[in-house]
């Protein structure tokens, strides 16, 4: 596995990079799966990333091995591959929320199920997730629980998890129908959508049921499906059902897909199955229980609230829908008991995959959705956005909206679907993620450049007020991007901030760790041009404009001693603080550090001294490999980090004396400073 290091903080996380000239946002990304300690790379794929509504935290979940802190070693005998982890994006300060999956040291084999499914509350204090691992003295049933991390209490410390997967009243954790014994740590159980499954102020958490039988929300046996949807009320201690039968008020389970909880708490939207056992169908309509519809509910308003359905081709909120009227299966036919859509909203393109977005109120709904409205005898078959009120007395055909419709002459540019969304918490920017290069209808204007040739997906942001779209990343050259950004973006509530998860190499120059990465990219501010200086004649004006020179390297140099230490020699551009540290291994481990301030330029010295325990690892091994990582903070304020890497190996010879008796020594052996690499543009260092 290759590992990147990070040429520099500025390529890292805190100092965004430049307006890109095809879009109003910065020029490539800045990296969040990242240790800026340690000046590295995340060392394994990300797999999800969130933001709170202000943009000050980010939410990452990763399998990197190499972002935990230097005195949070693994578990004896286990390597904990990556977690769920936050940053702060205003100090970079990164903290572990919960751990990812345990592997066996030796055989590499799944021990226990971590961390996974996260989404975080708006002042970033909360974050829910999923895990295997029992955080609370109380789990002890084998299987998947849902929890709540409070990121105010340190981690070790009381209090710092709560059991959200508990039973109705109290924190008594909840039963599963199927524990297998041969399965420790990975038997299934509940679990969480990643993004929208905490509300705003962290008070309810929406969860569900997986593939077994439980006895959640207070059941006197395990009988309750799998699939059944629940919110748990922290404050209150309340487990609520939401998935349940329409006349019965049993549960039901059939929560298939995922499923969101409005920021208020108030209301929950989801994909599910068995909708006629859970709300209105007309008589003639397609009732197979395993087809998904999307749902919706409003829990606020107490037991009796019933469950709805978003949109579909048939309409049963309006008030002249009698229910003994047959509906047809026509995308052309209309009338009272007729929905927005031609056609069901899986009735074309799974929706499995996307979550429907709700307004910090519950009460207006954004969507995905193949075809049109109705009536439509086009047969058209993209995914496309649409919008809806569920407000009271509004009926699915008047509430809905079409904002989005690919073009019908087969031309991807312009007829591509539309994968994924996020939706900003003011209602105003949309994120949206596909390969469609063109928007001609109802009434997105494009503005900036696209990409000629639909075959990369895109992240775009639409604003629903001006009715525009344009495109949001671009390499560090502003120009296209070489691979898709994947599902799930996160948007910040003002829309001048998103995250995402990518493969891509071209964000910033170095990237070398060829695994997807989470990334933050931030609208550009506006450039404001200087005034013309007065003219003095009315000759001919002309201007120049002058390369801005490189930055300062701190011409690191390594060099062995006998004594068995490493001198580094650098140089300070002016005065400063300097830490100097060797790491080696996998998973890295510090080997050597040593810290130092300069008052005045100039060049300084360092001795690297392998630890005790390092020395006994290489009485063993007769060699160890390390980099050399130097890193530069100038006392001045607002002046740029600066960082260079070189290499170091540590080898064991004995004496040249034939008569000595003396032990082994230790020796280094420098192989140079030829692979330095410094913050700016410069490549970062690939080990």
């Amino acid at each position: 596995m290759r590992r990147a290091i990070l040429a520099g903080l500025g390529l890292a996380l805190l100092l965004p990079g430049s307006a890109g000239a095809a879009t109003g946002f910065q020029a490539g990304a800045d990296l969040l799966s990242s240790s800026l300690a340690r000046l590295e790379q995340a060392d394994d794929t990300t797999t999800n990333v969130a933001l709170t509504r202000d943009a000050r935290f980010a939410l990452i979940t990763t399998r990197a091995t190499n972002l935990f802190a230097d005195d949070d070693p693994d578990p004896p005998g286990r390597t904990r591959a990556g977690g769920v982890f936050r940053r702060d994006l205003a100090s970079g300060a990164l903290e572990l929320v919960a751990a990812g999956d345990e592997l066996d040291e030796a055989t590499r084999e799944l021990v226990i199920r971590g961390a996974r499914g996260a989404s975080i509350s708006d002042d970033g204090r909360l974050v829910a997730f999923t895990t295997n691992a029992p955080l609370v003295a109380a789990d002890r049933n084998g299987n998947a629980d849902v929890y709540v991390r409070d990121l105010a209490v340190p981690r070790g410390a009381p209090g710092a998890y709560e059991l959200i997967s508990a039973r109705d009243g109290g924190d008594v954790p909840a039963t599963y129908g199927v524990r297998d014994p041969d399965l420790p740590g990975r038997n299934p159980g509940t679990e969480t959508y990643p993004g929208g499954a905490i509300s705003a102020d962290g008070r309810f958490v929406v969860l569900r049921t997986g593939s077994v039988t439980s006895d959640l929300p207070d059941r006197a046996t395990t009988d309750t499906p799998p699939g059944t949807l629940l919110v748990r009320d922290r404050a209150e201690r309340r487990t609520i059902l939401v998935t349940r039968e329409s006349e019965t008020g049993e549960p039901v389970g059939g929560a298939t897909g995922p499923a969101t909880i409005s920021a208020d708490g108030s209301t929950v939207a989801w994909v599910g199955i068995r909708a006629a056992q859970q709300t209105r169908f007309q008589p003639g309509e397609n009732r197979n229980p395993l087809t998904e519809h999307y749902l919706w509910r409003r829990i606020a308003d107490g037991a009796a609230a019933r469950t709805r359905r978003i949109t579909g081709a048939v309409d049963t909120d309006d008030p002249a829908c009698d229910p003994e009227t047959t509906v047809e299966p026509s995308p052309t036919a209309t009338g009272p008991c007729y929905g927005p859509l031609a056609d069901q909203e899986a009735g074309r393109v799974g929706i499995g995959a996307r979550a429907p977005q709700l307004s910090a109120d519950g009460r207006t709904v954004v969507f995905l959705a193949a075809g049109a409205l109705r009536p439509d005898s086009t047969g058209f078959e993209g995914v496309e956005v649409f919008t809806t009120s569920m407000a009271p007395g509004a009926t699915r055909k008047d509430a809905t909206t079409q904002l989005t419709r690919g073009a019908l002459s087969g031309d991807p540019a312009a007829a591509a679907t539309i994968d994924d969304l996020a939706w900003s918490a003011d209602g105003r920017w949309l994120a949206l993620l596909t390969n469609r290069t063109r928007f001609t209808f109802p009434a997105l204007t494009p503005i900036g450049t696209f990409r000629r040739t639909p075959d990369t997906r895109e992240l775009l942001l639409a604003d629903l007020q001006r009715r525009t779209v344009e495109r949001v990343v671009t390499d560090r050259g502003g120009g296209d991007i070489d691979a898709d950004i994947g599902r799930q973006p996160a948007i910040a509530a003002d829309g001048a901030t998103l995250a995402f998860v990518s493969s891509t190499p071209d964000l910033f120059f170095g990237d070398a760790n060829e695994q997807a990465d989470a990334w933050l990219v931030r609208r550009a501010p506006p450039v404001v041009a200087e005034p013309p200086p007065p003219e003095e004649n009315q000759g001919q004006i002309v201007v120049t404009q002058t390369a801005e020179p490189d930055e300062p390297d701190l011409g690191l140099g390594v060099r062995d001693r006998r004594d068995g230490t490493v001198r580094v020699s650098v140089r300070a551009p002016e005065p400063g603080a300097f830490t100097v540290f060797a790491r080696a291994g996998k998973p890295l481990r510090t080997v050597a550090r040593a810290t130092r301030t300069v008052r005045k330029a100039g060049r300084a010295a360092f001795l690297l001294k392998l630890t005790a325990a390092e020395r006994r690892r290489l009485a063993r091994s007769r060699r160890l490999s390390a980099t050399v990582r130097v890193r530069f903070v100038p006392t001045a304020p607002g002046a740029r980090a600066l960082t260079e890497v070189g290499s170091v190996r540590y080898t064991l010879r004995r004496a040249a004396s034939k008569t000595s008796r003396t032990p082994p020594k230790t020796k280094t052996r420098a192989r140079g400073a030829s692979n330095w690499r410094t913050s700016g543009e410069r490549d970062g260092a690939d080990l």
